[in-house]
């Protein structure tokens, strides 16, 4: 019967001074905090991904411009090397044509 008594009694003070009340709601406090940041790093993870999205986008973007850069690269090369053709052969034609006129003078 002392056994019983003292857990009676025991159990009488520790409702009373609420400690059951204080660890419930102390457990509810960290179930809350677990809970945010368990929600802070899936969004921190959604960021990221967008962000790494994003930015493999404007890559593939930028990778398709450089193509683009570089075959009109080429095609102003090949523009140029004609250019400088038919300046070589227009010259060549105006130095025998000036070479003509001092011979028939």
């Amino acid at each position: 019967m002392d056994i019983e008594l003292l857990i009676y009694c025991i159990t009488v003070i520790v409702s009373a001074l609420g400690i059951k009340e204080i660890w419930g709601i102390w457990k509810r406090k960290i179930e809350i905090k677990n809970k945010r940041d368990q929600i802070d790093e899936i969004t921190k993870d959604q960021i990221t991904s967008q962000v790494i999205g994003e930015l493999k986008r404007k890559i593939s973007g930028l990778e398709g411009k450089i193509d683009d850069l570089l075959k009109m690269n080429k095609e102003c090369a090949v523009k140029l090397a004609r250019l400088e053709e038919r300046f070589t052969l227009l010259m060549k034609k105006n130095s025998n044509k000036i070479k003509t006129k001092e011979t028939s003078k």
